[in-house]
């Protein structure tokens, strides 16, 4: 009769891995401090060995769930499909599941989705959120029940919360810059109302100008109703229509520049022949013709962040508050040159 075989114990992890049960334990648990060096040679051992610790029997005993949840205002925007991947794939090397709750942009949706949310106790949530007054009250309430809470695209006003941002000042500046040294002068600002994020970018916009001594003609900031690419469509209408003149756009997002590419093709004017357009996020420079020049967000990266703070204050790590700026890399394409014309 042929013997069963044994079933690995994190003994034998401790033994392949040459440390202590302890250290096999504190890698598993993530309840205190182990080198990334340790933390290597276990998962290696666990892998290995094919060892599956007892997620369940855990969890009953720190009364954990090993489930996580990650709130996000919009399911189809690409942005947060890659935040998404980035959480996912930490979270899953520690034993934990990641839900995923769409809110649509209401706020009536995300405090029905809390209350359901809230009940299930998970480990730690993920938010993405909207510029609403209602968002305080919803990051209160998860607060009320201690749960872990990290925010990444979301807005910069709430205090005392880790949070990823993107640094939408300085890539501004870098991609106007760019535009600059192409030496374009009239470049248009298509921005969006009442929104922080274009605000930031438009405060990169003038800055890139006053650090080249260069003056900017108001007329050319522009700003739509919304970050649709039917708004920028309009605003760039209303500028070529009041005979406003400009060899390049910088678009305050990807969704504003084909609004803007879309304008300029309809009027016969060639991009870059005539005019340079420049997106910012990344989410469609490579379905546009010509491919769109833009400032890349990282948002994998930004998702991954987020889950390792999260992981970090699971585990009881509660030093001070995490607020980071994470800055996007200039991807240059088929829609920018050098201007033709004389500034």
């Amino acid at each position: 009769m042929q013997k069963k075989e044994r079933t690995p114990t994190i003994k034998d992890v401790a033994k392949r891995a040459g440390v202590s049960v302890a250290t096999v334990s504190a890698v598993i648990n993530r309840n205190r401090f182990v080198s990334s060096e340790l933390v290597e040679k276990v998962f290696k051992a666990i892998q290995e060995l094919g060892y599956h610790p007892n997620r369940i029997a855990r969890g009953l005993k720190k009364r954990q769930s090993f489930n996580v949840v990650y709130i996000i205002p919009d399911i189809t925007n690409p942005i947060f499909a890659s935040v998404t991947r980035g959480i996912q794939d930490v979270m899953e090397k520690s034993c934990y599941d990641v839900s995923i709750y769409n809110t649509d942009f209401s706020d009536k949706k995300l405090f029905h989705q809390l209350t359901n949310v809230l009940e299930n106790r998970p480990d730690g949530i993920i938010l993405s959120a909207w510029h609403s007054p209602e968002i305080k009250r919803a990051i209160s309430l998860i607060q009320q029940f201690n749960i872990p809470l990290v925010l990444v695209h979301a807005p910069r006003n709430v205090e005392g919360i880790d949070a990823i941002f993107v640094d939408d000042e300085n890539g501004a500046f870098e991609a106007v810059n760019y535009l600059l040294r192409l030496g374009h002068r009239k470049v248009l600002s298509l921005g969006v109302k009442n929104s922080t994020t274009s605000s930031l970018r438009e405060a990169g916009y003038r800055k890139a100008f006053k650090k080249m001594g260069l003056s900017i003609e108001e007329k050319l900031v522009l700003k739509s109703d919304s970050f649709a690419p039917q708004s920028a469509c309009l605003s760039i209408y209303k500028a070529l229509k009041s005979n406003i003149n400009f060899t390049a756009v910088f678009a305050h997002s990807d969704s504003l520049a084909v609004g803007a590419l879309e304008a300029l093709n309809d009027r016969g004017i060639q991009v870059p022949e005539e005019v340079s357009v420049m997106g910012f996020d990344g989410t469609y420079s490579f379905c546009t013709l010509p491919r769109l020049s833009t400032m890349l967000i990282p948002n994998y990266e930004m998702g991954k962040k987020a889950a390792e703070i999260l992981l970090k204050r699971i585990a009881g790590n509660s030093s001070g508050v995490i607020r980071e700026e994470i800055k996007p890399r200039i991807v240059i394409q088929k829609s920018t040159q050098a201007t033709q014309k004389k500034p």
